[in-house]
């Protein structure tokens, strides 16, 4: 098991909350919390080469009681006719296994240029499906929010296409993620969309 910066860790109330529950909103770093570029590209490295080196975790190894936490990252892209912003975050999802229920929040947005995109993504009403696929557990989701910067408030509204579990015993989570975006701004509103990858591990 990896473990990431403090700045990450989740209180005890909020673990309680997410294997009570099965997953929810919980808060992400905030204020002088609030991690920068090269903190989220120190957990992405932590996190990457044990999850790009592990195979996809077999269905009968995907536990059917308990629940878990996962912490990790997400990168990707926001975009808009012209214009295509990359950005970096962080993602913490609760699991219970017994209800095949999961949720939890993305954010902590960072541009590659440095600069914060304030609020937060909710992965609600997620699932894991264990019949979509022969050989694996399938993790579907919606996910929305509102994101804002100095000038523009973006909507957002999408969902978590077949994510999945890796490694032997299902210590990673890959969530993808992908969906549409409405940017008001000084220009009036531009319609786009958006495209995430996370990767998780088990806390």
């Amino acid at each position: 098991m990896i473990a990431l910066t403090p700045k990450l860790s989740l209180t005890a109330a909020a673990l309680a909350l997410l294997g009570a529950c099965g997953g929810t909103t919980v808060p992400l770093p905030t204020g002088n919390d609030r991690l920068n570029l090269a903190e989220i590209k120190d957990i992405q490295e932590s996190i990457s080469a044990g999850y790009n080196a592990s195979g996809t975790t077999p269905k009968a190894v995907v536990p059917v009681s308990g629940g878990a936490t996962y912490n990790g990252y997400v990168a990707g892209n926001l975009a808009v006719p012209g214009k295509k912003t990359d950005v970096a975050g962080l993602a913490q999802v609760g699991v219970d296994f017994r209800t095949n229920r999961l949720g939890g929040t993305v954010g902590n947005f960072v541009t590659a240029a440095g600069n914060d995109i304030d609020g937060t993504l909710s992965v609600r009403n997620g699932v894991l499906n264990r019949t979509l696929n022969a050989s694996q557990v399938t993790i579907l989701a919606d996910v929305d929010g509102t994101l804002r910067t100095e000038n523009e408030t973006i909507s957002v509204v999408g969902g978590v296409n077949r994510g999945g579990f890796k490694g032997n015993n299902a210590q990673y989570m890959g969530l993808p993620m992908k969906g549409n975006i409405a940017v008001n701004g000084p220009g009036g509103t531009q319609r786009g969309t958006f495209a995430l990858n996370g990767a998780l591990v088990q806390q």
